[in-house]
């Protein structure tokens, strides 16, 4: 092994088989010297300044570990493509993008290369070997160039996977704002919305649900609700309406049971009944394909005196 691979070898290991010119300097070698080994092949380049060992796997991760090395002080993966490393969304970005700090783009055709006046150290973080944007500004950032559906996906499934909370998101919303600032438009009264919701949902099915029922003006039910008989439970709902003595229960795309738990969720079923509740049940496509079928008769059930 050279001096340079036992120099340069644990950092590129650890950078998903990239390192910069900054950080061979750091370790006392020069530019001349990487440009030799590149000349005669023991070494490529997958930016002007980044440099990839031979045998190194060519990954999405290494494309955008080397684009955000590449890019000069203060800089991090960020919006869409901090979004799919956090796993705020399954869909991995076609361009890539990271944010640096304001004057020092770096002008390139494809990825995109956001300036920002507010970007602190403190806002980036090692994920996975990536410099990438905190969760909770990964969260307001997207805003900048993704649809509100996309935000509000990201929120909701950052929320589910606790990687921030609302007053998180809010605090910084607070830091950050100003006029003309890109993303805040969109996080803003999707958090606002949320604040006034009891308790968190367990997947995206409820978190839809909870979106149709808050804009649709009826009254927000109570999520993850437990039916109780004596001290047992007798079942948890999804959602409930205690007053009225309503259970909601929602089944996704994917939802399948074994005969033993098809059997036992309608025992808890009959069970509740027993004790005067009424259970709806709704799928991923009455929420998605037929809301205002789904707000009718709720709307129905809660006007039906108990």
């Amino acid at each position: 092994m050279s001096n340079l691979e036992e120099l340069l070898g644990p950092i590129a290991e650890s950078q998903h088989g990239v390192f910069s010119l900054d950080q061979a300097r750091r370790v006392g070698v020069e530019r001349s010297t990487l440009d030799k080994r590149v000349a005669r092949g023991a070494l490529t380049r997958a930016q002007s300044t980044v440099y990839v060992f031979p045998g190194s796997a060519a990954t999405w991760q290494r494309e955008v570990t080397s684009l955000v090395l590449s890019v000069p002080g203060l800089a991090a993966a960020s919006h869409k493509t901090a979004a799919f490393i956090w796993g705020m969304t399954s869909f991995e970005p076609r361009i890539t993008e990271v944010v640096t700090a304001r004057h020092r783009r770096i002008h390139r055709q494809n990825p995109q290369i956001h300036e920002s006046k507010d970007l602190h150290p403190a806002d980036v973080i090692l994920v996975d070997g990536i410099p990438t944007t905190t969760s909770v500004r990964t969260v307001v950032d997207v805003g900048a160039s993704a649809s509100q559906q996309y935000v509000e996906h990201c929120l909701d499934t950052g929320l589910r996977l606790g990687l921030f909370t609302l007053i998180e998101v809010q605090a910084f919303i607070k830091r950050v704002a100003r006029s003309g600032r890109s993303g805040i438009g969109k996080i803003r009264p999707l958090v606002d919305e949320r604040i006034g919701w009891h308790a968190a949902t367990e997947s995206a099915l409820e978190d839809r649900f909870r979106r149709l029922i808050t804009r649709s003006g009826l009254p927000v039910p109570a999520s993850q609700y437990l039916v109780h008989e004596a001290s047992a439970i007798v079942c948890r709902a999804d959602f409930a309406y205690p007053d009225h003595r309503i259970l909601i229960e929602l089944d996704g795309e994917q939802y399948h049971m074994d005969r033993a738990t098809f059997q036992n969720d309608r025992e808890k079923q009959n069970r509740a009944h027993a004790l005067g509740w009424t259970v709806y049940r709704f799928t991923w496509r009455q929420v998605k394909d037929a809301p205002e079928s789904v707000v009718a008769t709720l709307s129905a059930a809660l006007s039906t005196p108990r």
